[in-house]
């Protein structure tokens, strides 16, 4: 019988041990420096894709100063370095499309570009700044643009201008998107207020459910290219008027057309006009819409209508979308709500950003508030003569 050495035996398991500990420790430590190196990667990713956005957001910021500029020129408040000339072709498309080239930033002599790209301005001394080498490569501006779009919080108001590049007669609205009710539930399932020809409104202290598409408060006002305040009183044959308004109360029964002149200010029933909606966003970004024919001017000049379309979202909150049309066919809006396309680079990161810009103009909208502390003392007079504004003053807060 082969005998065994019980030192020898010792030694062997000593040495098993041995082995067995120094590639469980090297398995854990390349597994280690794998996590970490991954981590880093994903650190310097996550800073290159930061970085990239903000090189785009400051190609948006240039072309807002582009456009301020262009605004000035069409205003005659251009100071006199500016060249107005140089603005307002870098700004115009090329024939057959809709937006400028890409370099219409340097065009216009905003800022400077080398190698088709506009390098943004770095502290020389920050050497950290430096290594991420940020830039736009690709800015382009489109002034007049297909539609409008704007979010409209629980019972809050927007006026849009409604100018087209041409002639149009009708608006097209659409509203209530499912980011209005994504907050609050993943089954984005429509639901109505009433049903069939009810148009209740909610009684005093009930609530508007959160799937519940807003009622839509439209009001009308243009001014055409003359214009008296009295004519915001009346309307002529013909179907000429310049104030009107329309509630439009979301239903799954009602109509996708409607007509200012059916304005709810001025119907012996002040009934709102049932639009239908979708019970789904399957096939739509939006649950309601109404194409609404617009009234001819008072003056009669269609031509330059002069527009405005104030939009209150009563109960709900809603995402909305305005189009213009002339008939069957779809007008642009005229410098409304420019859109800003803009790509920018971190290293060899892009990232690319859209944004629309509001074009006020140096028209004041009448949509104020009053925030205040104490109490507060009012006259309310209708007039139509400076006149009737003075000796008012009979109140004591």
């Amino acid at each position: 019988m082969k005998q065994y050495n019980k030192g020898n035996q010792r030694g062997a398991v000593s040495l098993f041990i041995v082995i067995f500990s120094a590639l469980l420790m090297t398995v854990v430590t390349v597994g280690f420096i794998q996590l970490m190196l991954r981590d880093q990667q994903q650190a310097t990713s996550d800073d290159l894709s930061k970085s990239a956005y903000d090189s785009a957001q400051a190609g948006v910021e240039d072309a807002k100063r582009l456009l301020l500029l262009d605004q000035e020129c069409r205003n005659n408040a251009a100071p006199s370095s500016v060249n107005c000339i140089t603005i307002a072709n870098a700004l115009t498309p090329a024939p057959g499309e809709s937006t400028t080239s890409c370099d219409a930033l340097s065009k216009a002599g905003i800022v400077g570009a080398a190698n088709n790209e506009t390098i943004i301005q770095q502290n020389e001394t920050d050497t950290n700044s430096a290594k991420l080498d940020q830039a736009y490569t690709c800015v382009k501006i489109g002034v007049n643009t297909d539609d409008y779009k704007g979010t409209l919080a629980t019972n809050a108001s927007s006026i849009v201008p409604i100018r087209g590049v041409g002639i149009f007669d009708t608006v097209e609205l659409h509203w209530f998107s499912r980011d209005d009710i994504s907050s609050a539930t993943n089954n984005p399932t429509i639901s109505f207020p009433s049903s069939g020809a009810s148009v209740a409104l909610p009684p005093m202290g009930t609530k508007w459910q959160f799937n519940y598409p807003a009622l839509m408060r439209t009001q009308l006002m243009q001014m055409g290219g003359s214009f008296k305040l009295s004519d915001f009183d009346d309307s002529q044959a013909g179907n000429k008027s310049d104030a009107n308004t329309l509630f439009l109360y979301p239903s799954s029964t009602g109509l996708t057309t409607s007509d200012f002149a059916l304005d709810a200010r001025r119907s012996p029933t002040n009934a709102p006009q049932q639009v239908k909606c979708a019970t789904s966003f399957t096939n739509s970004e939006y649950a309601c819409s109404a194409t609404i024919k617009l009234p001819s001017p008072i003056d009669g000049n269609v031509a330059n209508r002069n527009a405005y379309l104030r939009l209150s979202s009563l109960y709900n909150g809603a995402h909305f979308q305005i189009r213009l049309k002339n008939g069957n066919s779809y007008v642009q809006f005229n410098q409304v709500q420019p859109l800003i396309d803009s790509t920018g680079r971190a290293n060899e990161q892009f990232r690319r950003v859209q944004a629309r810009v509001e074009l006020t103009g140096d028209f004041t909208y009448p949509n104020v508030a009053i925030d205040l502390s104490g109490n507060l003392c009012k006259n309310f007079v209708v007039t139509d003569s400076d006149a009737g504004y003075s000796g008012t003053s009979t109140c004591t807060p």
